[in-house]
């Protein structure tokens, strides 16, 4: 069993050290809207089907990575965002929305392409550092009162250290496998967050349970 456990350890470790490696030399593939792009908003007087854009937009921006964004809660105003597109392929978009939506008054005049650089991960993460630091204090605290008969230095390694590779282990899977990081590897990455604290909450409980038997079989 323990030949198995170390083995395991050096597989993670050497998937988070090619993970950073990947990541030092080219940094994740991110999601559209985190990637530099190209942006136009598409707003008129009455609701718009968002399966209209996307059509006009798959025929005019073609293999060219895109997507179609709802933008206002009244569902009359959306925008395009895609890696690259230029003045005329603006124009074609909004001839062909324009003809779609006789009541569009959009023009090249009014309608702009606007170019927007890439997002920095540190920009995406850093809205996570304070709620993650306060969540696992209290984690931290409730795990050293409520399993305190294990050990206290024992229990406070291993709810820090589980989760912090878990989620290094995640991230060095995105970066290698070049899955795109954005919602849902962010989301992916809370779960698992939560997932591994319920597992070693669970395992500690467990544990304690035993200790409290034993101890009462002795009494």
């Amino acid at each position: 069993m323990r030949t198995k456990n170390i083995i395991l350890y050096i597989i993670i470790c050497l998937i988070i050290i090619a993970g950073v490696w990947v990541w030092d030399a080219k940094g994740f593939n991110t999601e559209l809207i985190y990637s530099s792009r190209y942006e136009i908003f598409l707003s008129i007087h009455t609701e718009i089907n968002i399966s209209d854009v996307e059509e006009i937009a798959n025929e005019v921006l073609g293999d060219t990575r895109h997507i179609v964004l709802k933008t206002e809660i009244f569902n009359n105003a959306v925008t395009i965002v895609s890696e690259n597109m230029t003045e005329e392929q603006r124009d074609q978009i909004l001839e062909k929305f324009n003809a779609k939506y006789e009541n569009s008054e959009l023009t090249k005049d009014n309608v702009k392409v606007i170019y927007i650089p890439f997002t920095r991960i540190s920009d995406v993460i850093k809205h996570f550092i304070l709620p993650g630091i306060i969540v696992t204090s209290m984690v931290l605290l409730y795990c050293i009162i409520r399993f305190k008969k294990l050990g206290w230095k024992k229990v406070l390694i291993k709810v820090f250290l589980v989760p912090v590779v878990a989620e290094l282990l995640m991230f060095s899977i995105v970066a290698i496998t070049r899955i795109p990081f954005g919602r849902v590897t962010i989301a992916a990455g809370i779960g698992l967050y939560m997932a591994s604290i319920l597992i070693l909450t669970s395992i500690f409980e467990n544990q304690r349970n035993k200790i409290l038997e034993e101890s009462k079989d002795q009494g």
